[in-house]
């Protein structure tokens, strides 16, 4: 209890973590109380594990929530039952038959490689590329053994073939993990997109940055870039349809890589880098 007011996060988290198996539902006004003046993402979700179980055994009788007093992991668990959902509709009832559309129009519409009906078109069809990804993120996840450090190395040279901006590397070579590849990838590959999209768009010499490692409690990669920052709020390029590119993009990749970090128990955040530019970071259990 006393280690939640470390000043080191990593200390809060192995407290996190020890009270997940010990803590009981006595104990739920002070892990409440840590829990709203966390400023850690990682501990914050930690604890609210640890809400969600205490409330879980309590006696019903001796507290009662109301919807906006539900622990957070509770409401994430039904925001990602939602997302399945509605996202397997819109597949099923929306997508296949604008893919008919798209068929139509390729062969009837005159000059279509160049007219802007095959531009619009190529846009709706980049959207219910992500609403499949993004269901893909709420998949349960299937865990395996691999090498972090190689797999990383791997997304780099599918997203940066052919491209002037190639990444930086550094961490631990190999770097043994266990946990779902393809829900990583996601997470990866989306942050690192972004990231060279941003040192583009202001044409910096600097290259972007992947780092990678592990501590006692989680393994973590982060993608630093010195591109033109972050809005003065981050949360809002989480929800799916929100870009901060402008046109041309589907809004859905920083979604994507949320509900899949949701999907493995891990966080994903967004931060002004210490050089300026933004730090994308995510972080999962062993």
């Amino acid at each position: 209890m006393q280690s939640l007011k470390s000043p080191s996060p990593h200390e809060r988290l192995r407290a996190a973590r020890c009270l997940s198996r010990v803590s009981e539902p006595a104990d739920m006004a002070v892990i409440r109380e840590a829990r709203a003046g966390e400023t850690d993402a990682y501990v914050r979700a930690a604890l609210e594990g640890i809400i969600s179980r205490l409330s879980n055994t309590a006696d019903p009788k001796s507290e009662s929530l109301s919807d906006d007093q539900l622990p957070d992991d509770v409401l994430r668990a039904a925001r990602t039952q939602a997302v399945e959902s509605v996202t397997a509709l819109l597949l099923h009832e929306v997508a296949s038959p604008f893919g008919l559309v798209a068929n139509a129009a390729a062969r009837e519409v005159p000059q279509y490689a160049t007219s802007n009906i095959k531009r619009h078109i190529d846009r709706v069809q980049r959207i219910f590329e992500g609403i499949e990804q993004l269901r893909s993120a709420t998949a349960k996840p299937k865990r395996q053994e691999f090498d972090l450090a190689e797999f990383i190395l791997r997304i780099i040279g599918e997203e940066c073939s052919g491209k002037p901006i190639q990444p930086t590397t550094h961490g631990p070579r190999p770097l043994v993990v266990t946990t779902d590849p393809q829900l990583l990838r996601f997470a990866i590959s989306n942050g690192l997109r972004n990231a060279i999209e941003a040192t583009a768009q202001v044409k910096s010499d600097q290259p972007v940055v992947i780092t990678w490692g592990k501590t006692d409690v989680d393994n973590w990669v982060a993608v630093i870039d010195q591109g033109p920052g972050l809005p003065n709020s981050v949360d809002p390029a989480f929800e799916p349809g929100k870009s901060t590119k402008g046109k041309g993009h589907s809004g859905f990749g920083l979604a994507i890589a949320k509900q899949a970090m949701e999907t493995l128990g891990g966080v994903v955040t967004l931060s002004p880098a210490r050089a300026g530019g933004a730090r994308y970071e995510l972080r999962w259990d062993h």
